[in-house]
């Protein structure tokens, strides 16, 4: 079946579950408008879906995808980001999420990018590569993993970046004011998630031991 016409195909199973069975009940869900708890910055990887791992409904949660689930620096009336901070800012101050999620994956392409020796030897690097640019915000796991990590090599170096990566958007969340101001008040809980997709395992970051371990045993 064609990539396309399976898409279509999910939408009639789409209809047939909440149009037909549950048509009523659909009605009166979407009237409501949104009310998610939580919100997953996850990356734009297709293979990282946090609505299927996480076997959510319909509006449980509002999620933004990016390469390498990447969250920039606050920056005062001058972002280059604010696509992203427009949607922390709706979340936090509108939808009033209780909890926000920032999930790392084995296997990120764009922590790969950050990660590579030599940038410019990919093959589609030049003035106007946007990956470089946008990974480059992540620029302090990767030095992190340098100086701390001199040992490792290949695949281990990249899971260090890639779980580091997460921790260094965690600390640009917590930058925001409407954020902050959220954690302060008690009415709002940041996590750092990080997903192994060949095992299946979904770990959380866990500061009181500085470590990421199983979200579930």
């Amino acid at each position: 079946m064609d990539a396309y016409e399976k898409l279509i195909d999910g939408y009639r199973s789409f209809r047939g579950q909440y149009l037909d069975k549950q048509y009523e009940a659909y009605r009166e869900w979407a009237a409501q408008g949104q009310s998610p708890k939580s919100l997953i910055i996850g990356c734009s990887d297709s293979r990282v879906n946090p609505v299927i791992l996480t076997h959510a409904g319909l509006g449980e949660i509002f999620v933004v995808n990016n390469v390498a689930n990447i969250v920039p620096p606050y920056e005062k009336g001058r972002s280059h980001h604010k696509s992203l901070g427009a949607a922390i800012q709706f979340a936090v101050n509108h939808l009033r999420v209780e909890h926000i999620i920032v999930m790392g994956h084995s296997g990120c392409g764009g922590i790969a990018a950050l990660m590579a020796d030599d940038p410019m030897a990919r093959h589609d690097a030049g003035e106007d590569d946007y990956i470089a640019d946008w990974v480059s915000i992540l620029t302090p796991a990767k030095e992190a993993v340098v100086e701390n990590c001199g040992g490792c090599k290949g695949e281990e170096c990249f899971r260090l970046a890639e779980m580091e990566g997460v921790l260094v958007s965690i600390r640009h969340l917590a930058g925001y004011p409407w954020v902050r101001s959220a954690v302060r008040a008690g009415r709002l809980t940041l996590h750092a998630w990080y997903f192994h997709i060949d095992s299946g395992e979904l770990l959380s970051y866990r500061p009181e031991e500085g470590r990421f371990s199983r979200l579930v045993s």
